[in-house]
This record gives C-alpha cells, structure tokens and sequence, in this order.
C-alpha cells in the first residue's frame, strides 16, 4: 500500500511508461496527464497576425503605387507591380497555409498567450487552450474554453475533458474529500487544467461506506461527467477530404500540376490533377468507412437497475454517472453459430468500468483482450486487502491507506471492464460464509433482479473500451509509410542535389542569353528541381501497402497499422508466447506424485521405475482409490471454476482438467461432488472462502469443509518453488526439488499441493479479515499434480522455417523455467542438450566478518556487477561449482554471444531476475550519481538504466520464463533499445503490452475446445490414411499370391475418413465465427486463426512489401535523374517531349506500378535479408550505375541525332516550341526504355517475392511495352508513331560522315550509322543499353549476398 500510494503521486494517464518512469518531484498539472495544456486568449479579427500587419502592408503598397502614378515610367511602380505585390501575396498565402498546418504557429498568430490566473475572473478571460498530446498520441490541437458554471472552466480534447476548478470532482461527488491529504494527492491547483478525476482510486473503506447518489450530488456529477456514452464523430465526405487537399504534400503536387499547365503540357496535367484527387477522395471514404465499421461495433443502451436516493430504480445505461451504485446482471449470451446464418440473441455488453461490491460475476472479456476464457470476478475483499494478506495493518488510519489501484492484480479480479460480456452472476458470492447476511455488509438492499451490486468507476470514453476506441479514433496522422522516414528524406534531399546541380547549369547557360525568355527560364529551372518528388510517389506507396493488406485478410490475418506491414519485412527477432501460442490452452492431466508413507512419517516421494525422479509410466492415476482425501480435497475444491446458467463448467482450463480427470463436477458455484458418489468414499466439498491465485504470489488458496461437515480446512496450490516455504520442514520430501524439476524438465506443468486443518472451532469472517497470510504458512505437503499442454500441430514446424530464415527465436512466458526450456527445445527454439542450458541467478556474497564497515560498503559497491551468474539450470545452490558458471559482467558479453552463436550453451532468465537485474542497475546509477529516490516497481523495469543493462542481456538470451504482463514488456522493449525488430506472437490480456511495444505485434485466437477438436480430427484424419495405405497394400500383396485380381470393394477406411475431413472442415469454420474483440483489433495484426503459422505469413507479406517499396524509391531515383538529365542538359540542344508523350507515359507508368505491388510473396522464407534501409550501399551503387548506363545510351543516340537536325528548324532553340524531330524522337524512346528498364531490372523477384516471369500482369506488360518501343524505332506500324508525336527517323545514310566525328563515340556512331542504318543503330543501342543495365544490377546483388 505504501508503494501504491507513491504510484498514485506520479499520476499518469499511461504515458509516463513510455518515458521510462523517471523520477520527478511532485508533479504539475500538465505532468499529471501527459498533455500540454496552455491557455490563449482569442485576437480580435482586426488584431490576427495574418490580418493587420498584410492590411498595412497592402495599405502601404497601394499608396505608393497610387503616388508614382503621375510619373511616366516610374521604377518605383514597376516594382510594386511587378515584385512587392506578389512577394506579399505568396507571404500572405504562406501564412495562411502555415496556419493550417502547424497548430502551434496558428496559436501564435491568432490568440494570446494567457497568464496563468489566481483570480477567477482572470480565469474567465480564456478563450481557448492549445493542448499538446503526448508522443504519439495524435495531434494537436486548439480548443474552445467553456464555463459550466461561476467556478468552473473545461475543454475537451480527442474526447479528453480537462477542468480547471477551486473544487475538485470529488468534493463534488461526496461533498467533500476523504481528507486534506487526499485532496492535495488526487486534484491539482486550482490555475491548472487537471484530466477529468473519476472515483477510480478511493480508499476501499469508502467503496464499502458508500451507498449511492442522492439529488445533490447526482445532478453535481451529471454536470461534470456526462452521458456514459462514446460518440464516435461521423464527419461528411468534405470534412475528410479539406484538410488533405491543404495538406503540404497535395499543395505541392497542385504545384507541379500548374507548373507542367504554364509550359503547356495540358493533358498530362488534367491527368496527374484527377489521379491525385481521386486518391485523396479514397483516402476520405476509407476513413468514413474506418469510423462507420467503429460505430457499427458500439451496442445500444439497455435498462439497468440503479441505486439513487435510497431505492433502487431501472435508468438507461446510457445514463449512469461515476459514483452510481449499480445491479449487473447475465447478459444475452449469444448462442453457437452452426454456419454463415447462425444466429443468436443480442450480446449485452457491460455499460462502463465496474466495481464489483457485493456477489460475484464471470465475465467474457474476449471482446476487450481476446481472453478466450471466461474470467472469474468476486466482490471487494475490503479486510484482505488492507491487512495485505498478512495483518499488516491494524488500526483505521491505516485501513484508510490502502487504495484503489486498477492496474493492480489485487483489485483486477474485482473490477469488470466496460465493453466485456456477464456470462453469469450471484447476488451472494460464489463460496459459502457463515451465514453473514450480505445486505448488512454493504448496506444496499437486494436489487429486484437479483444482480451483483456494483460501483461505476470510470464512465464514456475514460472506460477501458472507450480508451481503445479513443486511440483507433485519434490514432497518430504522423506515422511513416513503413519505410525509415529519416532515410527517405535524405534519399530525396541526394536526388534534389543532383536536381539543384542540372537546374544551376540550365540557369547559367541561359540567364546571359538575350535571346532567351527569362519566365520560361525560371519556369523550366523550378520544373527541374520538383520533378525530384513525382506527384504520383504516396499513392505509389500505398499501392504496396494497400496490396499486402488484401492478401493478408484472405490468409484471415487483419492489420489496423498498415504501415506496420513493411516493418515485417525487416524482423529479425521473433518473440512467442507458450500457453494458447505455442502449445495449446487445453491441458491434460498426466497424473499425481503423493508421498511414501501416508501423510505423516514419509521421507521421499517413491518412483516405481528405478530412477531417482520417476517418469510418466509410475504417475498415480487421479481416479486411483489410494489417494488421500485430503488430496482429493485440494485437487477438486483448491479452485475458481464456476457454473454457468446453462450448466457449463467456466473458467481456467487447468483447473476443469484436474477436476474432469478425478470425475467430480461443480454442482453448485460453491459445492463439488463426485460424479458417482457410490464409487467414492469421498463426500461433496464445499468452498467457503477463496484467495484468489495471484501472478506475484504464484498461489491460490480456498477454506472449504465436506458436506455436513464442521471441519475448516486451508487448502492451497501453486508454483512448487514457492509452495516448499509455506510447508512444514517434516512434511517435505527429501526428493521434493528433484521430482518436480525432472516434469519441468521434460515440458510438464507441476502444481505442489498443500493443506492445513483449521479446526471445528474456525470461522471463515474472522481467518478472512486476517488475511491469507494467516493460512498459507505451515500447510502439509498432499502431492504432486503433474500436467502438460500438448504442442499446437505446426508449431515446430514454423520455428524451424523461421530459425533457416535467420530469425531468432525467442519464448517470453509465465511457466517455470524447466518446462519453458523443455517446450522451447521440443519445439526448436533451443538446439543444446539440458546440461548446456543456463539459467541466471543472484550469487550469494561471502564478506569477511573482520572487515571493517566501510571495507564491506567500499567492497558492495565495487562487486555489485558481478552479482549475477549464469548456472547450470538443473543445478541447485551447492551442486555447482565456480567453473561451471559464467558471470554476467560486460567483459563476458562477446563471449556469451558467441556460445549462444554457436549452439555451444543456451540462455534462460526469469521475470524476477529480470526486475533484481534492473534494481540493481538503478541502484548503482543512483549511487554514481549521489541523488537517490524511491524505486517505483511498475516503472523500474523501463528505466533508462535499467534498459541499459537489460539490452546488454536479452539478446542472448532464448529463453523468458515466469514473466509478468509488464517484464515481458520490459524484454520487448530492451530489444527494441538494441537495435532489434521484434515480432511478439501471444494471445489474451498478458501479453497486449508485449504486442504493442513490439515493431510488429501479433495477437492469434486461443480457444481450447476447437483446438482439441481440430486436433482429434487431424489425429484421425492420419490414422486412417496410414490404415488405408495398410489396406492398399495388403489387397496388392493379395493380388501377387493368387493371381486373380480382387474383386473391387469400397475402403474400410473410406467413409470414416470422410467423416473426420469433414470435421476438420466444421472446426475450422466454426472457429471464422469467433468474435474478435476491440482489444485485438487495436493490436497492430489479430489472426483468426491458431497457429503461429501467421506469423511467417506476415514476414513474407512484409519481405514482399518491403522489397517492393524499395524497388520503388530505386525506379524514382534512376528515373528522377534521367528527367534530370533531359530537362538540363538536352533541353539545351531543343529536346522536348510532347503533351500526348508525357500523358502516355504516365498512364504506362502508372500501369506498371500498380503490376509492381501485385508480386505474391514466395511460400518459404529465404535466409538472406532484404535491404532494410533504400541509403544502403547495394541501393545507392545501383542506382549509380544504371543512371550511368543510361546517360552513355542517351549521349549515344543524342550525338547521332545531331546531325539530322535542320538548323532552320525553331524547335530547336530553348524556348521554341515541341516539333516532333529526329532528336527528339530519338531521345523520348531512350528515356522511355530507360524507364521500362527500371521496372524490369529493378523487380527483385526471388528470393522474396514471385519473379518477373511469375508476375504475369508485369511481364505482359513490360513486353507490350518493349514491344512497342522497338516497333516505334523500326516504324513498323506508322500510325502508332504518328499517336506518339515521333518523327519519321532517317532511312538514308547520305550526309553523315566521319567528317562530323569530334571525337571516338561520334566516329564509332557515324560509321555503324553509315554501315546498318539509322533505326537498326538505335535499336542496337536501346538493347545494349537494356544489357548493361541488367548485367549491372545482377553484380551489384551478387557483390552483396543477394
């Protein structure tokens, strides 16, 4: 509690994890939310910076204008005309447009900054607030003020309601706060914007003191927190679509559009306006359409029970208010599909966030973490949780301490999330008590429809759901195309130097020549420089993206951060799961180790086989008839199952198989029984009080008595390494650890078995306010429960194909050490034998008792990094020597990465080493730095030193066993510090932080009973193909010894093969029909379906989508500096292209971007990486050597032209107009093949994607093309040139000699012309150009690797 209160102090709204949960001194207001909130006053119309100083300026302009109108030729006027004019008409303009682009600038230009205020009618001079979000968490923004009543000042932003008030929301509730402190700790002053508080973090005594909203406070909380609604805004079609048409990158492409207008170039410009604005017009419907699909996913309101003013009465959920005191009742639950038109009743979903007070509850909360099991929930357990499970608090004022933490694991179980479904409720909670009368423990009368009372905690949009649904709606506009933005803006910042280069010598050549059209020079400069950026470029790239997208939902994996999907291809480290990922969430219950010798007086757990540890063969069946009862007890009523209405048996599959396996049943919510009570000695058990299993504790316990029995008795299960400390020394076996670590070693889970006998005299309320602390503390040993999880079909597979790909294969997972090695090994993750894997542990330190106190601190402080080693994992304390371990210390980095390397050992940690490992690395930072400061355990993990420390271990590391929800997030964000792209495969709450820290983070369905429906019909769907092939054979060998052929009969195996393909078919349809929830949509990739096989279809689409997007930045970059060339250097000797030219060959090469982005990714992984960044060497010397390639080829056919031009000719200046000559015939098909080209020698192809000859669409294309092309040099078909504006090319060779050779190339040219022709000389060229260039960029892949 202590810590929680700490926690609380550092108020966030979630960003502070982001930022490494430094420590900070007693926190701001705009520290408390993560967001910026600054108030403005609103300028006058006539006092906007866009406004008044362009008035005066204007103003000022035309009078001077209108004063020199009187002299002829006045300078002055030409000026103002000419320049000042237009100058300030682009100056107005620009700030306009900046306006609209940078908030912060608008916040400048048309407000004022305000002071903060002490007073309020200061206060009420605010007119709006600049709020700036975190990182990441959308835009900002500028917001009206509005002012509720004399005393109150809000905005509301993304859905966000911010207040500035004397009075905090929660004297507004109550009337008045839980105490000064309270008040101090939870609402900032009074000048500051604060979030919105919600009663979400009260004491718990004032949960249980609370009965419900009277007038006065009902109408104060309506007013503050609204509707308990979330409008999903539904904007128009021109609400979407103004802001990108005056978003920079469109204003630009308008540009070059009016540009290419000014040099006549009519059609392609009408051209390139409609395809652009057709983009954007898609881009707009796609967001209408993302934000209807939202809205769709929202249910209507539904009569509730509330309880106000004393009474219970029915309101719309729609209308509840934080503070509301509520009945939650059984939703519709939607019944099972039986195909495409099944139906169902209308799922009811909870209104909002929930405290659970009285009764009990299991919720399906699948729709908001994609948990497939159906979650357990009890009422507030006020007297466990302030003793801390251990009497840690004795008097009131303590009790008081202890608050509301929703992020704790303590309360979660008590807290129902809005947007999850009531499969099933009590009004009472689901174990027996002692006959305490509920009512009286809560104060509230029963409801009239019997539901669990509950507390509104969070209402709208501040709700877990509304939280998800906020950042789909405001998710950031900043994020990159999947490619390096810093990379892409140097690539385009090299090509404009190459364009401010080519525009510097035309301006050079031509700002001294008279003859020259200085507009059209400056025209032709400006058209030089933005041709570096083709206005087709965003859509080029979402046509990539776009593709992959589409071939991923047909392989049923969904993607809501497409620019994600380019980010796949440049993973080289997978992360898994195990439960529900790797092995499937069915477990199996192996059997039992029980001690020699009855309870009492046994020394060793006996193993039949004659090993030391036993194996599978000598485990004790459950329905064995000489297990104790007190082992029955623990196995059958040590749990948190729950019976639904219907008779369906609810919660941790584990738990319903070792139940299932002893053959008794949940009768009633609080009662098992065997199942043939007269086979059984046993009697029916009921559960009076559970203590909730608990990830920290790694335990459960429950008190329960037998039927018409007065013995209490503890009983408790959990990890056997924690267990063997709350068990009696003379009860433990003298082979305890090494039984339970030989199942884990062999990939089995193991629960140790303990139990207490409290007495006749016990009473449950009493040991309950004590706490589990007084229970779970000298138990009796009761056994071994041995179980495992069978391997998911492929998983072995996959891994395999992702370690030849060159990924690294990581498990992050709850379990315990040795079974998490032994699936990792089974499954391929690990390669080394057990005794060459390590685990790391905390040494102990021997210090010297002679040493003086600043000895041992001098000698701590010096030796603090050598305090971890990695051990053998098998080996105890004591059963390994200093040899056989290797300290983790940074000189032993190399040497751990190269055994790891080399398959030589294999590296294990746990969560808890992890958070020691990460304590420690802060403790001595904070040593260094002498400045010291409590360390905060949900923070400490994302520490900056503590990352510094962990990325130097977890890359080596194979390995992440008994990890929390947080360490795992820890893990994937210490290899994203090292310079890893992580993938992270899990499914169900635990592992949402992992997926989203990951570059790529993919949740898949977990659903135990289609999973071992669909494994059962794929063993039968083997045994019976195996047996038809027996059959096969044996008719065969029937054949050979009589030598009659067999009269033709039906397989035996035939029809039952048919029966379970059929199976198999119904499996996998029924498992398309499993709702996903809101939480696995916000996760970057949801697959529907089980396997981790997604996952290597997301890395090829990702290869495939990477490779292509860099194919295209390598055809903008040749053909940016072949337009280059043609714009500059030929544009001197006359060359122009044509309208219907230019228009051509942007239909041709949009054509051929889009067969680009229509590759298929390749069915294997290869295990050479694509280049992940297009500032790579291999892409640079390429584009190096083909722009070389092609300017010789274009020199070429340039130089031969020359001399066919008729110098008369005025086409051929500069500035004259297009006349389709032999130039520039010549030059248009060079420039066009060397685009072809471009598609053709830059399509990667294997070992990626399908190769050119598999693309049929591009190879059909590109031979068209190339086609065309030699057709139009060699004028096969005349009308085609005369479409292309080509001049007929010379026949004759007369008139061109050696003579007009100057120097080698001109004299090679002249003399092949004279030999073959003209067109069979072009076409030459154009096919040695197309050789080179290919030749080129298959050596530079080559020289690389690829």
């Amino acid at each position: 509690p202590a810590l929680r209160q700490h926690q609380e102090a550092l108020y966030t709204d979630g960003s502070s994890s982001s930022r490494g949960g430094k420590s900070t001194k007693a926190p701001s207001g705009k520290e408390r939310h993560g967001h910026t909130i600054y108030p403005l006053h609103q300028r006058p119309v006539y006092l906007r910076l866009d406004i008044l100083p362009f008035a005066i300026l204007y103003g000022f302009l035309i009078f001077v204008d209108a004063s020199n109108r009187d002299v002829k030729y006045s300078v002055v006027s030409k000026v103002i005309i000419h320049w000042m004019f237009p100058l300030a008409l682009v100056l107005h303009v620009g700030v306009f447009l900046i306006c609209q682009w940078r908030v912060e600038f608008r916040a400048r230009v048309a407000y004022v900054r305000a002071k903060q205020q002490s007073s309020w009618n200061g206060k009420k001079q605010w007119s709006h607030c600049l709020v700036v979000p975190p990182v990441n968490c959308g835009d900002s923004a500028i917001v009206p003020v509005s002012y509720d009543d004399k005393t109150v000042a809000s905005i509301q932003f993304q859905e966000i309601i911010f207040r500035c008030s004397d009075e905090s929301e929660d004297a507004c509730i109550a009337g008045q706060p839980e105490s000064a402190a309270a008040a101090a700790e939870g609402t900032s002053s009074a000048n500051e914007f604060h979030r919105l508080e919600f009663p979400a973090s009260w004491s718990l005594i004032r949960y249980s003191k609370w009965r419900g909203h009277k007038q006065s406070t009902l109408e104060k909380s309506l007013s503050i927190y609204g509707p308990n609604t979330c409008q999903i805004p539904s904007p128009k079609f021109m609400e979407c679509l103004v802001p990108q048409l005056i978003a920079p990158f469109f204003l630009f492409q308008v540009f070059c559009v009016m540009l290419w207008s000014l040099d006549e170039y009519w059609y392609y410009a009408i051209f390139t306006l409609c395809t652009i604005v057709m983009f954007e017009c898609t881009v707009a419907l796609n967001r209408l359409r993302s934000l209807s699909r939202l809205r769709e996913t929202m249910r209507a309101p539904y009569l509730i029970q509330c309880y106000r003013n004393q009474q219970w009465e029915g309101i719309m959920s729609d209308l509840l208010v934080a503070g509301d005191v509520v009945s939650l009742t059984r939703g519709s639950a939607p019944m099972k599909r039986s195909g495409k038109s099944g139906g169902g009743f209308v799922v009811r979903q909870v209104p909002c966030d929930l405290l659970l007070l009285r009764g009990s509850a299991v919720v399906d909360e699948a729709m908001l973490t994609g948990e497939s099991v159906p979650q357990m929930k009890e009422a507030l357990d006020i007297e466990s949780l302030t003793t801390g499970g251990g009497g840690a608090y004795t008097d009131g004022a303590a009790m008081e301490a202890t608050r509301l933490d929703m992020e704790d694991p303590h309360f979660k179980k008590s807290i129902i999330f809005g947007g999850t479904v009531a499969v099933d409720h009590s009004s009472t909670n689901r174990t027996m008590m002692d006959g305490k009368d509920e009512d009286a423990n809560t104060g509230i009368p029963t409801p009239m429809d019997d539901g669990a009372i509950c507390f509104v905690l969070r209402t709208g949009f501040e709700t877990q759901q509304g939280q998800l649904l906020r950042t789909m709606i405001h998710i950031s506009k900043n994020g990159t195309d999947g490619v390096n933005t810093r990379d892409t803006f140097v690539f385009i910042f090299l090509l404009l130097l190459c364009a401010v280069f080519s525009a510097t010598l035309v301006l050079l050549d031509g700002w001294w020549d008279d003859t020259r059209n200085k507009f059209k020079l400056l025209l032709h400069v400006v058209i030089i420089i933005t041709s570096v950026v083709p206005p087709e470029l965003p859509m080029e790239l979402s046509l990539a993206v776009t593709s992959s997208l589409s071939d991923l939902i047909k392989s049923n994996v969904y993607c809501t951060e497409p620019f994600r999907i380019p980010l796949a291809g440049k993973v080289d480290t997978c992360c898994f799961d195990k439960t529900g990922t790797l092995t499937s969430d069915e477990m199996r219950l192996r059997g039992l180790r029980l001690s020699s010798g009855g309870i009492r007086g046994f020394h060793e757990i006996p193993c039949t086989n004659a090993t030391k540890h036993g194996s599978n063969s000598d485990l004790v069946s459950p329905d064995s008839p000489d297990i104790p009862k007190n082992t029955i007890r623990i196995m059958v009523a040590c749990q948190a199952l729950a019976r639904a209405s219907d008779g369906t048996i609810i919660g941790d599959p584990l738990e319903k198989a070792v139940l299932s396996g002893c053959g008794w049943t949940l009768s009633r919510n609080a009662t098992v029984t065997p199942s043939d009570e007269t086979t059984t000695p046993s009697k029916p058990v009921t559960i009076c009080h559970r203590f909730g299993f608990e990830s920290r504790l790694k335990r459960m316990s429950v008190l329960a008595r037998d039927a018409n029995g007065n013995t209490l008795y503890a009983l408790s299960k959990g990890a056997p390494e924690v267990m063997k400390s709350l068990i009696t020394p003379e009860s433990i076996p003298t082979n305890y650890d090494k039984v339970y670590r030989y199942h884990m070693s062999r990939g089995q889970r193991v629960l140790s078995m303990a139990y207490k006998d409290l007495g006749a005299e016990a009473v449950v309320s009493a040991i309950r306010e004590k706490g589990r602390g007084s229970v779970e503390c000298d138990l009796v040993f009761g056994g071994f429960l041995v179980l495992d999880c069978p391997l998911k079909p492929d998983s072995s597979r996959v891994i395999n194909e992702l370690k030849a790909s060159a990924h690294r294969t990581i498990m992050i997972t709850g379990d315990a050490s040795l079974t998490a090695c032994e699936v990792a090994r089974q499954v391929g993750i690990i390669d080394t034998d057990p005794k060459h894997t390590y685990d790391l542990r905390e040494m102990k330190r021997v210090v010297k008792n002679n040493e003086s106190a600043a000895g041992n601190k001098n000698r701590l402080s010096t030796s603090e990094e050598s305090a971890f080693a990695f051990v053998p994992i098998h080996a105890e304390a004591g059963e390994y020597a200093a040899g056989d371990c290797i300290a983790f210390v940074p000189k032993n980095r190399k040497l751990l990465e190269k055994k790891v390397k080399q398959n030589e050992i294999a590296l294990c940690v746990t969560g808890e080493t992890i958070t020691r490992v990460a304590v420690a690395a802060v403790k001595q930072e904070q040593n260094k730095a002498k400045r010291y400061s409590p360390i905060i355990g949900k923070t400490v993990l994302l520490d900056p030193a503590a990352q510094a420390i962990l990325k130097m271990l977890v890359p080596s590391v194979s390995v992440f066993a008994r990890c929390a929800p947080r360490q795992k997030e820890a893990v994937i964000a210490a290899l994203n510090a090292a310079g890893k792209f992580t993938l992270m495969c899990g499914d169900g709450t635990n592992d949402v932080g992992a997926l989203k820290q990951a570059h790529v983070g993919i949740s898949i369905i977990s659903v135990p009973e289609i999973e071992a429906k669909q494994r059962e019909a794929q063993e039968a769907v083997a045994a019976l193909k195996a047996e038809e092939k027996a059959e096969r054979k044996a008719r065969k060998k029937e054949k050979a010894v009589g030598g009659k052929p067999a009269k033709k009969k039906p397989l035996k195996s035939g029809k039952k093969l048919e029966k379970s393909l059929q199976q198999l078919a119904e499996a996998q349809e029924e498992l398309s029909y499993v709702a996903l929830g809101d939480a696995s949509v916000a996760s970057p990739f949801t697959s529907r379906t089980m396997s981790i096989g997604c996952c290597k279809d997301i890395l090829q689409q990702g290869r495939c989508t990477l490779v292509t997007m860099l194919q295209i930045y390598k055809i903008l970059g040749v053909n940016c500096l072949v337009n280059a060339l043609v714009l500059s250097k030929l544009h001197t000797h006359g060359v122009k292209q044509g309208d219907r030219q230019l228009t051509a060959v942007g239909v041709v090469i949009a054509g051929l971007f889009l067969f680009v982005t229509k590759g298929k990714p390749l069915s294997s992984l290869s295990s050479i990486r694509p280049p992940s960044s297009v500032l790579c060497p291999q892409a640079l010397i390429s584009i190096a050597l083909q722009f070389l390639i092609h300017l010789i080829a274009i020199m070429a056919a340039t130089n031969m032209s020359l001399p066919f031009l008729d110098p008369d000719d005025p086409s051929i200046t500069p500035d004259g107009p297009f006349n389709p000559n032999t130039l520039n015939t010549s030059c248009f098909l060079m420039t066009v093949l060397a685009t072809i080209n471009t598609f053709i020698i830059n399509y990667r192809g294997r070992p990626y994607m399908q190769s050119l000859t598999e693309n049929k669409l591009l190879l059909r294309s590109v031979q068209v093309c190339m086609g065309t092309l030699f057709a139009s040099a060699l004028e096969i078909f005349e009308p085609m040139n005369q479409l292309l504006q080509l001049a007929p090319l010379p026949s004759a060779v007369d008139g061109v000699g050696v003579e007009n050779a100057d120097h080698v190339m001109n004299f090679v040219l002249s003399t092949f012309v004279k030999a073959v022709g003209f067109k069979v000389t072009l076409s030459v060229i154009m096919v040695l150009d197309t050789i080179a260039a290919y030749k080129a960029e298959k050596a530079t892949v080559k020289y690389y690797g690829g």
